[in-house]
């Protein structure tokens, strides 16, 4: 099976974005346009988006089945799971990067246990970084996991706390797919919707 990294792409844009286009999102996403058309005739089929021209999001439905593609995708990603113990040491290691999962939400809303740490780096950045990152800790075990993912991934990062966290649609989705914070991810989109989609 072809794990559908780049799928994320398109729902990034759709949540963060308005006045889109087939032909805008092919853009932003840097996907061929027959894909994009594809996926969102899909989502037409779902009731996610609709419209002929300019697209609409049901914003709800977007993030629910967010999640569930976003588990399918964890389901067939091996991450590098590393038991250390003061986090903060990554980031003498890897500087372009992402957090996500609870260790993220913590930062944010300050709900959820804060572990585990979900690390998103580029499939370049992991393998200079590889060992020098499993000299952090215990390899095999522990509450970080390091995933090689799709670059695009980092490209609406933000910085709180000190660290670069993935954007909020972003990481409601990882929670949503983690199924123990489900809740807490829906939590946190509906207050980002309410926000104006903005913290």
């Amino acid at each position: 099976m072809k794990i559908p990294m780049k799928k994320e792409r398109i729902f990034r844009v759709l949540s963060m974005e308005s006045n889109l286009t087939v032909s805008k999102i092919s853009r932003a996403t840097g996907l061929a346009k027959s894909y994009v058309s594809k996926t969102i005739n899909e989502m037409k089929s779902d009731g996610i988006v609709w419209g002929t021209e300019e697209i609409y999001v049901d914003y709800i439905k977007l993030i629910r089945e967010w999640g569930n593609l976003k588990r399918k995708i964890l389901q067939h990603i091996q991450p590098l799971m590393v038991d250390i113990l003061i986090p903060e040491r990554l980031k003498s290691v890897i500087k372009d990067y992402a957090i996500s999962g609870p260790f993220a939400e913590m930062l944010i809303q300050g709900e959820s246990s804060g572990r585990p740490m979900m690390v998103y780096l580029t499939d370049e950045e992991m393998r200079k970084k590889r060992n020098q990152i499993s000299g952090l800790g215990v390899v095999g075990k522990g509450q970080v996991h390091i995933y090689a993912y799709d670059e695009d991934i980092l490209r609406s990062k933000w910085e709180i706390k000190g660290w670069k966290v993935v954007c909020i649609p972003q990481l409601c989705a990882d929670m949503m797919a983690q199924g123990t914070y489900a809740d807490l991810g829906m939590k946190l989109f509906q207050r980002w919707l309410n926000a104006g989609r903005r913290i």
